[in-house]
C-alpha cells in the first residue's frame, strides 16, 4: 500500500489487522463510548478474512454530557437517551467527515470503492 497515513487523522493511531493476502476490502470498524480500536482488534484478527483489511480508528476523548461532561473516547456528544435528546449535529458531522477521509484514503491506495460479493 503506498499513501501516508498520517494524512488522515484517525488513521495515524487507528489499529490495523492486515489482510494475510493481497487486500481487495476493508472494513471500518467504530467502537462504541468509552473504548478504543483496540478493544476490537483481537476480535477482528480471529475472525478475519484473508483479503480484508480490518481499520479499527480510536475515538477522540471528548467531554460527554451524558455521562456527567466526563472525557472519554467518543465518536460524538450524547445529551440523552430519549428520542427527543438534543444530538450533537456538528460532532456526528465531524465524525462521519473522519469516517469519509479514511474511506478515501482506502480507494486511492487500491481499495475499489464499491462493494463485491466474493
Amino acid at each position: 500500500m503506498c499513501g501516508n497515513n498520517m494524512s488522515v487523522p484517525l488513521l495515524a493511531d487507528a489499529v490495523t489487522v492486515p489482510g494475510t493476502e493481497r487486500e481487495t476490502a476493508a472494513v471500518i470498524f467504530l467502537h462504541g463510548l468509552g473504548d478504543t480500536g483496540h478493544g476490537w482488534a483481537d476480535a477482528l484478527s480471529a475472525i478475519r478474512l484473508p483479503y480484508v483489511k480490518y481499520i479499527c480508528p480510536h475515538a477522540p476523548k471528548i467531554p460527554v454530557t451524558l455521562n456527567m461532561k466526563m472525557v472519554m473516547p467518543s465518536w460524538f456528544d450524547l445529551m440523552g437517551l430519549s428520542p427527543d435528546a438534543p444530538e450533537d449535529e456538528a460532532g456526528i458531522k465531524k465524525a462521519s467527515d473522519s469516517i469519509k477521509a479514511i474511506i478515501e484514503h482506502e480507494v486511492k491506495n487500491g481499495i475499489s470503492a464499491r462493494s463485491e460479493e466474493h
